[in-house]
């Protein structure tokens, strides 16, 4: 079977840009000279908006399945390029609170040789690679904008009825002024 090796750990702040997991990564394979796929997979704390990058390298193509947090390579290719593949694959969030089900990521990597030798394709056990994640609290908006005709001495009048409230990350409001 190939061995893979891995565990870097990645710190990914809310909001950055793709950022590559582990450029630590090594394959060999005492008896293959080619790979034939592998899968990169967020292993534990998956969060929607989680997003696996990949740069397409020889005959290797990708596919990232944004509802499992897996991505799948394949395409049989040198050693050496999928190990460059694997280098360049990059963690990226798009929610507003990514540490919602957890403050970090596990990502496992296992790849399958091509059988080069005859003797059937293997996989590599799994190893892992950490990213940890920093969340930013958002800041609440607020939106007004009605105009109230008020004459002295009147009746109680309701302000401004179109007041709106957000915030990306929370569903409570603490306070108001």
């Amino acid at each position: 079977a190939p061995v893979t090796t891995a565990g870097a750990t990645l710190a990914y702040s809310e909001n950055g840009t793709a950022a590559v997991i582990d450029n630590t990564i090594a394959l060999s394979d005492i008896d293959d000279s080619q790979m034939a796929g592998a899968s990169v997979t967020i292993s534990s704390g998956f969060t929607s908006g989680d997003t696996l990058g990949f740069t397409t390298i020889g005959a290797i193509s990708g596919s990232y399945n944004s509802s499992t947090g897996v991505l799948t390579l394949s395409g049989t290719d040198t050693i050496a390029n999928y190990q460059a593949a694997l280098r360049s694959i990059t963690y990226a969030s798009s929610s507003e609170d990514p540490t919602a089900t957890a403050a970090s990521r596990t990502i496992s990597w296992s790849v399958t040789d091509a059988n080069s030798d005859g003797a059937g394709a293997q996989s590599s056990s799994a190893v892992t690679s950490t990213i940890n994640l920093t969340a930013t609290n958002d800041t609440p908006t607020a939106t007004a904008g009605a105009t109230l005709a008020y004459s002295e001495n009147g009746t109680a009048a309701v302000v401004d009825n179109t007041i709106a409230l957000s915030d990306a990350d929370d569903s409570n409001i603490a306070a108001a002024a």
